[in-house]
């Protein structure tokens, strides 16, 4: 340690951004004053953060590996053609179904739920659709120029969070998130597509089960000054994946909140 420590602060700033995890950041951060310094520097940590968690995602692919690996084996509902409702009919969704599979997951900390898709399966039911009439004006200003005027006839869904759904368009494979309690019920945007949303939720995962051992018996508001960085750089790179997952999403920016504010760092 004292040859670590005679290091200049450039070399242990990249010692830093070398590491694993963001635990291992904050092992490090406690071992001297000099470590603790250079890590509380706010130029500094943002750029720490981001590159440990470019070390935790680098993989991050829609596939089954990559997918299981965070999700656990087993996770992925992936169907059968034949169990698959006939009016879904959006190509990239059915390929991505039957080759892969999308998390059937309840991650309770992050609030977001699509558990009841194996649930449904085993009972023999399919996806849940909804009209356009239904969704009130969720697609009103979806239209394209070939078509303006005629809103998808279906969206399906994939997951919620508490009563807001997550739905996806079955005219071009979009998914939006929804309030039915809401009068503004569309309520953004939340990825290009199923693949995406499975490689966002998969990486929010790897980095928290990662930031569980960083917050354990602490206050809420030290596990807050703790966390909040870690996950505002989780939120740049969700962005930098797929653009919809960014500061303006109610989505992403509700399920950091949510793993922020709960005692307990479990997804």
């Amino acid at each position: 340690m004292p040859g670590f420590l005679s290091l200049p602060p450039e070399l242990i700033f990249q010692v830093y951004c070398s590491l694993d995890t963001i635990g291992d950041a904050y092992f490090l951060s406690q071992t001297c004053q000099q470590t603790y310094s250079i890590f509380r520097r706010p130029q500094s940590r943002p750029k720490i953060f981001e590159a440990i968690i470019d070390h935790i995602i680098h993989d991050a692919a829609p596939t089954k590996a990559w997918l299981e690996e965070q999700f656990s084996p087993g996770s992925l509902w992936q169907p059968t053609e034949a169990e698959l409702p006939v009016d879904l009919t959006n190509e990239e969704t059915i390929k991505f179904l039957l080759n892969v599979g999308f998390p059937a997951v309840n991650l309770p900390r992050m609030g977001f739920n699509s558990s009841d898709l194996r649930i449904s399966a085993h009972k023999g039911q399919t996806l849940d659709g909804y009209t356009a009439d239904e969704l009130f004006d969720i697609f009103n200003h979806e239209d394209t120029d070939e078509d303006e005027g005629k809103p998808p006839a279906l969206s399906f869904r994939f997951g919620a969070i508490h009563h807001k759904l997550v739905l996806l368009n079955n005219k071009n494979g979009i998914i939006y998130f929804y309030d039915p309690e809401n009068w503004f019920s569309h309520r953004g945007v939340i990825a290009n597509g199923l693949d995406k949303l499975s490689v966002l939720l998969g990486m929010v995962v790897a980095v928290t089960k990662d930031l569980r051992t960083a917050s354990l018996g602490i206050s809420w508001n030290h596990r807050f000054e703790i966390l909040i960085g870690p996950l505002d750089a989780l939120l740049r790179k969700l962005r930098d994946y797929d653009f919809p997952a960014g500061y303006g999403s109610e989505f992403w920016c509700g399920l950091i909140w949510n793993l922020l504010a709960f005692p307990e760092m479990d997804t």
